[in-house]
């Protein structure tokens, strides 16, 4: 899945584009300088990657161990991959917990298995 096709996902299934749009919004003003609102979403295409398909969705594990595995994964993933490319890491780790604490949010199944069907396409 390319980024303009995750843009494009996002923003037709309300499934995705709440939570999306929520963790996004968490981070802070200060550290997306140069960024429009409107592109807000699209600054979470590697985070929401990495953590959909990489870690996975939080329904698939233990609650417990899903947030120990998540901080781990996902914590080691930022440090290395947004310093490396010179992004920010803390707005990362913001918008990365953030969306976490949404997923772990959802309970209806008919957004689980949109969540699941977003997994298989961001795999791709």
């Amino acid at each position: 899945m390319t980024q303009d096709e995750f843009e494009q996902a996002v923003a037709a299934d309300p499934a995705l584009a709440g939570p999306m749009t929520r963790a996004a919004a968490q981070v802070p003003a200060d550290r997306l300088t140069g960024v429009e609102d409107a592109a807000i979403v699209a600054l979470m295409y590697p985070i929401a990657r990495y953590v959909v398909v990489q870690i996975g969705l939080p329904w698939l594990y233990e609650a417990g161990r899903y947030t120990e595995l998540f901080r781990l994964r996902f914590h080691d993933w930022v440090d290395g991959e947004y310093r490396r490319s010179g992004r920010d890491p803390e707005a990362a780790r913001l918008a990365g917990e953030a969306l976490r604490h949404e997923l772990e949010k959802v309970t209806d199944s008919g957004q689980r298995s949109a969540w699941e069907r977003f997994k298989d396409a961001l795999a791709k």
